[in-house]
Parts: structure tokens; sequence; C-alpha cells
């Protein structure tokens, strides 16, 4: 093949460091959407994808696409990832491998001189673990059309909070409605 080696080392690394960006005391992991620690916790992975050299777009409720673009950018992506949200008193590992996992390959694959035809999308989805709402792959459901946008939008936190709040919160209201999610993304 190409020579392709994974940087275990790194991989660790920002797997440590992601860790340790948590609402609860080491070892132990707790990212809530769109809290502190979860909107600092996509500072830090979006900061990786760009030092990878990856385009990074975000859709209406946060789902990340860090995308490394192909020779044939008219072909549709192939897609990877997972999710960096965790639930109170997670571990380390849940969601995080798929993400950082992907982003090491992707990095291999481009210290390997490899160049993939099409583009390769690395997608970290919003609130795949149930923290904020109660329900789990909100991101991925609304960008497959799964979950309805008017559904979403009733959703409520404890604090009687909605989904347009916490958006907001995160610095995406630049687009005005949910139904951005699906129009913009692959």
């Amino acid at each position: 093949m190409l020579g392709v080696r994974i940087d275990s080392a790194r991989l660790k690394s920002q797997i440590d460091a992601l860790a340790g960006i948590s609402e609860s005391p080491a070892p132990i992991v707790t990212r809530v959407l769109f809290s502190d620690a979860d909107l600092k916790a996509r500072a830090f992975v979006k900061k990786l994808c760009h030092g990878a050299g990856l385009s990074i777009r975000e859709d209406a409720v946060g789902n990340i696409f860090a995308q490394w673009r192909g020779s044939n950018p008219k072909l549709p992506p192939i897609a990877t990832g997972s999710h960096i949200d965790a639930i109170p008193n997670a571990g380390r590992y849940d969601g995080v491998v798929g993400v950082l996992g992907a982003l090491e390959a992707i990095c291999a694959l481009k210290e390997a001189r490899f160049q993939p035809e099409c583009p390769i999308e690395l997608i970290i989805f919003t609130a795949e673990e149930p923290t904020r709402f109660g329900i789990g792959c909100l991101g991925s459901r609304l960008l497959s059309g799964a979950l309805s946008l008017s559904r979403a939008n009733a959703f409520r936190d404890r604090e009687g909070r909605d989904l347009n709040y916490w958006r907001k919160r995160a610095g995406l209201a630049k687009q005005e409605s949910l139904l951005c999610v699906r129009r913009t993304s692959h």
C-alpha cells in the first residue's frame, strides 16, 4: 500500500486533551449539548481539523462537517465520524474515537501523500447523547429527516429552554431556522 502510518501518540494525546474538557473532574467526562464544555470541545476539534487542512462548515444545529477535498469535487463525499458530546459521568472514548480516529486516518493518508478522488468528510454529530432534551441522535436525525423540524423545535430542557435558545447561545443563529439543516448538508 502507500506506507500509511497511524500516529498513535498523536491520537492518544488528542483523546487525552479532549477528555480534559469536561464539566466533571477527571477521569469522568461530561459534555452536555451546548454547555461551556461542549462548546470548548467543539472549538478544540475544529482547530484540529483546520490544522489538518480540512475545510469546515456547520449546519443550523451544529453538526460539524470537516472535508478533505477530493480531486473530483463533483463526486459525493464519503462520510465518517461520530460525536463528542458525553452523558454525565461518561468515559473518554465514547464517540470520541469515531471522530478523532477518523481524523487520524485522514491525517495518515495525507502524510502518505494519498489523494482521494471523492471528498472525504468527517462529521461530528450534534447531541448524539440524550443529555439536554432527553432524545439521542438529534443532529443525525435532523440531518437524515428522521426527526421533524416541528418536533425538534418543540423540545424543552429542564429549565424550559428550547433548541433555538441553545442554538443562539452556541452562535448558530446565523441560519434563521432549523430548515437549513437538510438544505445545507450533503
